[in-house]
């Protein structure tokens, strides 16, 4: 039955990180990595980030209804370097997966390591049958990211949204619950 899914866990520890949920105490942290605006180039946040913007977004985050929108903070070396979401539509029994990273850490396969421990324990431990992803057409790393993930582009939706005063196309892909085992394998494989 649907309202008697099992809780994702609160925290998920992979080879370089620790996701957790996010505290109070993060704002500064996430203040360090969301004031770099080439982090928030692609996302749909207010610009410039002020540190109070830090603390509005972190007291969000404390707040998220586990049981609608699971939210993790990426913790290395004892600081929050971004974060991973998992919004749930129990009713049409998908997901959505979002995720955000401070610039000093990308391309180095960190963010590949966090969502795909999400995604295992998502597939894992509730009934989805698909986990889909957003992104601008123009974040080239955001749609390898999601490519290396195993998912497949599904939608373009041209001219879907305005930010900085660039107006963008976005992207949707999507991930099967039966696609997710094969890829997972051959990415261990590698």
């Amino acid at each position: 039955m649907i309202e008697d899914w099992p809780p994702l866990p609160e925290c998920i520890q992979t080879a370089r990180c620790l996701l957790r949920p996010f505290s109070t105490a993060d704002a500064d942290d996430v203040f360090a990595y969301r004031r770099d605006a080439e982090v928030l180039r692609n996302m749909q946040v207010a610009l410039p980030f002020r540190r109070e913007d830090a603390d509005v977004f972190v007291a969000t985050q404390v707040l998220s209804d586990w049981h609608e929108r699971c939210v993790w903070a990426m913790e290395q070396d004892g600081r929050v370097v971004g974060g991973v979401s998992l919004r749930i539509a129990r009713g049409k029994r998908r997901a959505e997966v979002g995720y955000e990273l401070a610039r000093w850490l990308w391309g180095g396969g960190l963010m590949t390591e966090a969502v795909s421990a999400v995604i295992d324990e998502a597939f894992r431990r509730l009934p989805i049958i698909k986990i889909t992803a957003t992104a601008t057409a123009a974040n080239v790393r955001s749609i390898r990211l999601l490519k290396k993930l195993g998912m497949q582009r599904e939608a373009l939706l041209r001219q879907h949204w305005v930010h900085g005063g660039r107006v963008l196309d976005e992207v949707r892909y999507g991930l099967l619950r039966d696609e997710w085992q094969p890829h997972a394998a051959a990415r261990f494989e590698q």
